[in-house]
């Protein structure tokens, strides 16, 4: 089996080994066009001429870059990395959400400022409070088990609501049950893939349903919102704050109106990043690696025309 690694995340000689080791016919390549089995991504361009690929195993959960017609159509299985995620997004999730509620945006233009601002700090807390996520996959369930620590109610949307989930919310709804998930959240939270269906899922009538006191997290893709309806429900208070992660163009170009408003936390697309990413991306790639041809045995397989 030739296997060809794009080394964005920097294997080392161990990792390697690990590789190598998990069955007897594995054959490192230095290029597509000879591979059976690629572990990273792969350009329209290159899978062209990779007339000998039978499986992808994406390094992210996220696949949308990956999902040209060609690839649609082939017969080439295309696993993901879910189950990397859960752990850093939710963390961060949170990182978001205290940053609006524990006052730290007007905190640390203080400190920029050297500036004494107790009494403009906008203070909140969230026990009690209704948390809406969008997405209640393996790691919409890791940011419920936190929200159920700080004492909110949690309400989960989810394509098929017939599948088992570990963490059990206060609420399961189906994905056309979204506007009674936006009425209700004091707190949402966008963590779907980007698909068609999703694209621009959050878009002006869908912020005009939510609570003016109301905070939207994203730490999904950027184009599952509309971002200059974010915008314009941002400065006309239609909402109380946003934290975001992803944007529709990132770099978040120095000319977007987000960065100059005050209800909005920002990061640069961080929210996945953990110091363990290569270990459990590789735990994946290994048990499939075992797995595989067998596509009834490896985890993570990739509906390629739903997107996930």
């Amino acid at each position: 089996m030739k296997l060809y690694i794009r080394y964005s995340y920097n294997f080392k000689e161990h990792h390697l080994k690990e590789i190598l080791s998990a069955r007897d016919d594995v054959d490192l390549v230095d290029n597509v066009e000879s591979a059976e089995v690629i572990l990273g991504g792969i350009s329209r361009e290159e899978f062209k001429r990779a007339k000998n690929l039978k499986w992808i195993q994406a390094t992210g959960a996220g696949v949308d870059g990956l999902l040209f017609q060609e690839l649609i159509e082939s017969d080439v299985i295309l696993t993901n990395a879910s189950g990397v995620h859960p752990i850093p997004i939710a963390e961060h999730t949170f990182a978001l959400i205290l940053a609006i509620t524990r006052g730290l945006i007007k905190s640390f233009e203080g400190k920029s400022k050297r500036a004494w601002l107790h009494n403009e700090v906008f203070i909140d807390e969230l026990y009690g409070k209704t948390i809406g996520i969008i997405g209640y996959g393996r790691i919409g369930q890791g940011i419920a088990r936190l929200a159920k620590g700080f004492g909110m109610r949690v309400i989960g949307l989810k394509r098929d609501t017939n599948k088992d989930v570990e963490v059990k919310p206060d609420i399961l709804l189906g994905k056309d049950s979204l506007d009674t998930l936006l009425k209700e959240s004091d707190v949402v939270v966008i963590i779907v893939p980007l698909t068609r269906e999703t694209y621009h899922l959050i878009g002006e009538r869908e912020l005009k349903l939510m609570k003016s006191t109301s905070i939207l997290i994203n730490v999904a893709r950027g184009k599952v919102v509309d971002e200059n309806a974010l915008i314009k429900a941002l400065k006309e208070k239609w909402i109380l704050g946003a934290g975001l992660d992803v944007f529709e163009t990132e770099p978040l170009p120095p000319e977007s109106e987000l960065w100059n408003l005050d209800n909005v936390v920002i990061t640069p697309h961080i929210a996945g990043l953990n110091p363990y990413y290569t270990e459990r991306l590789l735990e994946i790639f290994i048990k499939n690696l075992k797995a595989y041809p067998d596509v009834s045995k490896m985890v993570n397989v990739v509906d390629k025309r739903l997107g996930y």
